[in-house]
């Protein structure tokens, strides 16, 4: 074992988990840490901290020495009556004493909010005083306030922020045009889901002579109404993203500019800042531009509309000028698509949930929203866009989305499982090489391990980050790679755009360049940690409402499949739900199960019955636990018998 004094000290958020947790490190080229005995108790869950490893190997342990940042001042959780009372985080962490009712009378198991008034340490617990009662638990009102509260996300903005939203007027008046260049006469559209409430990304396609295509990427110009230091600008920084609830949304801007001036609306003048880019026939980018300009978009297509342009079929009000464009776009994306997977780039093919909520929150269905050619060739667009303004800024001070190359060791790990399980791994995939994922990627397509081998690779990679300094972009196989297409929704894209829009203007002047390189160290890592802050609140809001929405069909059957393997039991997936829940391993009495983490499956010491990942079960939901977002079932077959070897 190495010296502990050796090794450097890790910054990063805690992330509490009860008896242990982990430091999140932020701090590129060093891993995260395991953290478990009495230091644990000098933070709470989400504080920055400060950490050093103790061991090295595949997971790496630590301990705290310092808390830099407090994640917040206020806890959420359910009221426990006793002396003194104490407020129980939900999820992780010890009770935290009452110290003062605030004049609230509770009763127990209401959710309540409590604000920190002593910290944890050494020798003493963490206390506060009770600030407000969110109500019963399972309330969809109180569900959203709980969330809210726990990740101190704002439902509301503060006045002067709104009065200056508000001060903008609801039209772009022409006087907003100078200097700008008109994207008026060829066809501009916008393509997003059908519930989609602000389109801040537009599209253009013009075909040029020999094969050559000019694809215009229009996003709306955030920057011209959030001015730096402004009001708008602070809460802008402070939300830093907006945060998407089943059937809600938390903003980053207020709705005059998220829903209206900077939506890109058909058929009414928007301001935006355009990426034109002129491809060659084989879908390389020879020139490109980045520009203030203005558009009017002809069309707000749905993904729907647009997939059924692709397959040829026609659709009502759209003018042969748009289909056509529609029609050249789908071969330019899918050309794109093609040059990105010859290079490496990864592509991680997973439905994405969703919860379909009535009028008062109440879970109805749990769907999975899949990716068809309409979505890819945005995503297309998208990518291309970021990578053109990532290359283009590469000699000024910038801020990148970046994603650092797989820890070798995971790398090996990874390599001896797919062994096991039978995939075939190519040369380079223990040195961590793109197109060596890519490869097994693309051996296991459309078979059983398919999704697990996917989340197998997910778990290897590292977390993609916010950073200065461009260190590429490893899963898209990018050497330089930005966020510059969402400013409505993400505040990293807002100071790209001012970047861009300063070099664009020449006044990115060696003066500002410098204030700019002494601030973009804390906006990245300000950006994800809110990043991650609301990537858990989401998460947790669909585990939520998934949790509720199985509670009226307990006892019911369910075909499933077995989308996991643990120590502890199978997880398992019914096919008519998009919802996942545990078998515990204690349920599987016809047998004593063996784990064999190596190759991901359970195995009966006496039956031979072997559990793995993608086998098809029969399950019934035995309970649905709403507190801990947790779904527990039953099998009601037995498993088909594992082959005996050959002798």
């Amino acid at each position: 074992m190495v010296p502990q004094n050796s090794f450097p000290a890790v910054e990063g958020v805690l992330q509490h988990k009860g008896r242990f947790g982990f430091v999140l490190s932020e701090t590129p080229g060093k891993p995260d840490l395991f953290i478990t005995g009495p230091t644990l108790k000098l933070a709470m869950n989400g504080d920055r901290v400060q950490a050093r490893m103790l061991r090295s190997g595949d997971r790496p342990e630590g301990e705290i020495l310092s808390v830099m940042t407090r994640a917040r001042t206020t806890l959420v959780g359910a009221y426990r009556a006793g002396t003194p009372p104490a407020l129980a985080p939900e999820g992780a962490g010890e009770p935290v004493a009452i110290v003062d009712m605030g004049g609230f009378t509770p009763q127990a198991g209401d959710l309540c909010v409590l604000r920190v008034t002593r910290w944890p340490g050494p020798s003493e617990s963490a206390a506060g005083v009770l600030t407000e009662i969110l109500g019963r638990r399972n309330e969809p009102a109180a569900d959203l306030k709980f969330l809210l509260r726990k990740y101190s996300l704002a439902e509301s903005f503060p006045g002067e922020v709104e009065q200056e939203a508000a001060s903008f007027g609801d039209d772009v008046p022409p006087s907003a045009w100078a200097g700008r260049k008109t994207f008026f006469d060829i066809p501009v559209f916008t393509i997003d889901g059908a519930d989609a409430k602000d389109f801040d990304d537009a599209v253009s396609l013009e075909e040029r002579p020999e094969g050559a295509w000019r694809l215009g990427v229009h996003i709306a110009d955030v920057s011209h109404y959030v001015k730096e230091g402004t009001a708008l600008d602070l809460e802008a920084r402070r939300r830093s993203t907006s945060v998407y609830l089943s059937g809600a949304v938390v903003p980053m801007l207020p709705f005059p500019l998220s829903d209206n001036l900077c939506s890109l609306r058909p058929h009414v003048p928007r301001l935006t800042l355009t990426c034109l880019m002129d491809l060659n026939s084989q879908g390389e980018v020879t020139r490109h531009e980045i520009f203030e300009s203005v558009i009017r978009s002809a069309r707000r297509f749905t993904y729907e509309e647009v997939e059924s342009l692709l397959k040829g079929e026609t659709a009502i009000d759209v003018s042969p000028p748009v289909q056509n464009a529609v029609s050249r776009m789908g071969r330019l994306a899918r050309q794109l698509r093609d040059r990105r997977f010859d290079r490496g780039s990864l592509d991680f093919d997973f439905p994405e949930p969703y919860i379909v909520v009535d009028d008062q929150g109440w879970p109805l269905d749990a769907r999975r929203r899949e990716r068809g050619e309409s979505h890819k060739l945005i995503e297309e667009f998208m990518l291309l866009a970021n990578e053109t303004v990532a290359q283009a800024m590469a000699d000024v001070p910038f801020l990148y989305r970046v994603h650092e190359r797989p820890d070798p060791i995971k790398m090996q790990n990874l390599e001896k499982t797919l062994r096991a399980v039978g995939v075939a791994v190519p040369a380079g995939l223990h040195d961590g090489k793109p197109a060596a994922l890519q490869k097994v990627m693309a051996g296991v397509r459309g078979k059983p391990v398919e999704p697990m081998v996917h989340m197998m690779i997910l778990r290897s990679l590292k977390q993609a980050v916010y950073s200065p300094k461009n260190a590429g972009h490893f899963g898209l196989a990018s050497a330089a790679y930005t966020h510059f297409t969402s400013p409505i929704r993400r505040y990293p894209d807002l100071i790209v755009h001012r970047l861009a829009k300063e070099r664009a203007n020449a006044r990115l002047t060696p003066s500002r360049q410098a204030e700019w390189k002494a601030r973009l160290t804390e906006l990245t890592a300000d950006a994800s940690v809110r990043e991650r802050v609301a990537v858990e609140a989401e998460r947790e809001f669909l585990d939520l409402k998934r949790a509720q929405l199985m509670t009226r069909r307990l006892g019911e059957s369910f075909d499933a499949v077995v989308t996991g393997v643990t120590s502890f039991g199978l997880f398992v997936q019914p096919t008519t739900v998009f919802v996942e829940g545990l078998v515990p391993l204690a349920e599987l009495g016809d047998d004593y199960y063996q784990y064999d983490e190596l190759r991901a499956q359970l195995r009966g010491r006496r039956s031979g019955n072997v559990y793995r990942f993608g086998q098809s079960v029969r399950v019934r939901l035995a309970a649905a636990n709403i507190e801990k977002r947790q779904l527990d079932f039953v099998l009601e077959s037995s498993p088909p018998r594992s082959p005996r070897p050959k002798k």
